[in-house]
């Protein structure tokens, strides 16, 4: 008698697509980024902030970012700054300023301003959804006329 087989896991498509993860902490950020490897991303972690904007400007090619973002009050805080400054200083970027962010909350944190970030997800994320929202960012970015991708795109 052979044992039960579950049918294939099938991962959301994100073949092509450079990430940028953004966590002080490193187990989270590294979960992240093997399940967005996993769906066929490129993905880069920065520990800090300072760390994510030297990607930003270094790298030759971003598709969207995925911060976890420290409110005023929270219990941890990334080391620095926080991810709302990361997010009005990448909004002044003038290559980078209509790359895609997805806000990680604290599970108690309410959305800090809704204006600022793409989309939020909070903690515990779900990865599936996490991919998804990518997968649906980066299309609406690369169907909007008009706006040219640093990554060479349209």
């Amino acid at each position: 008698m052979s044992a039960p087989t579950s049918p294939p896991v099938r991962l959301p498509d994100l073949a092509g697509l450079t990430l940028l993860v953004v966590d002080d902490d490193v187990d989270t950020a590294e979960i992240l980024a093997v399940f967005l490897k996993a769906c066929g991303a490129s993905v880069l972690i920065a520990p800090t902030v300072s760390g994510a904007l030297a990607y930003i400007d270094e790298a030759r090619r971003l598709d969207a970012v995925v911060a976890d973002i420290a409110m005023p009050g929270a219990d941890i805080a990334m080391p620095g700054i926080d991810g709302v400054e990361l997010v009005r200083k990448l909004r002044r970027n003038p290559i980078r300023d209509t790359l895609p962010i997805v806000a990680i909350l604290g599970l108690n944190d309410d959305d800090p301003r809704p204006h600022v970030f793409d989309a939020f997800l909070k903690k515990p994320v779900n990865l599936d959804q996490l991919a998804t929202v990518i997968a649906s960012m980066t299309r609406r970015r690369i169907e909007r006329p008009g706006v040219a991708d640093p990554g060479g795109r349209r």
